[in-house]
């Protein structure tokens, strides 16, 4: 009985402190996803192309982020990114439920403490063709720049994006849940 009622407190602990990143607009005529923005390397002179759609799977809308990155002239990347102003120090990482074609993607983030465009920090994950839980800790993101902070808190973070990066490969990943937890 003590085993039930720790697993069941365990479960209400980790629906309660969690912040949901997949925030839907519903109006008269459509569904979308508030102030998520896709961009690309073309904003430096890159060549990759892609774009974002809200999708769905049986009863469950999800985030698709899809296209052709090429690392030709310096470029690499297509992302989707939203801004944020998280005021609690207490999560600890990013929870994904994720699927596409099967490659490494990325988290990145963006903190307060950064200023130029190319500054984040990277967490690494991998999919495959069927819905996948992923965890990543905040403590494994690495950082973009040697003069960057080593380290940041959830309170820090400016901006969160999922990200297709760093070699030439076609990309599309379909994420319906993510958290901070």
């Amino acid at each position: 009985m003590k085993l039930l009622i720790t697993i069941i407190f365990f479960l209400i602990g980790v629906n309660i402190n969690a912040m949901n990143l997949l925030d839907y607009k519903v109006d008269e005529t459509k569904i979308t996803l508030e102030d998520w923005k896709f961009f690309s390397d073309q904003v430096m002179g890159g060549i990759s192309e892609g774009k974002t759609a809200l999708k769905k799977d049986k009863n469950k809308f999800f985030l698709r982020l899809e296209g052709t990155v090429s690392t030709e002239n310096n470029g690499g990347f297509i992302q989707v990114r939203k801004e944020y102003e998280i005021k609690d120090n207490s999560y600890k990482g990013i929870r994904l439920k994720a699927r596409g074609l099967e490659s490494e993607y990325y988290v990145h983030v963006r903190t307060k403490k950064l200023f130029l465009p190319w500054q984040y920090y990277a967490g690494k994950f991998f999919v495959s063709t069927e819905w996948t839980n992923i965890e990543i800790r905040f403590e494994d993101f690495t950082k973009s720049n040697f003069y960057q902070p080593q380290k940041f808190n959830s309170s820090e973070i400016r901006s969160i994006a999922f990200v297709a990066f760093g070699k030439d490969f076609d990309a599309q990943l379909d994420i319906i849940e993510a958290e901070l937890f």
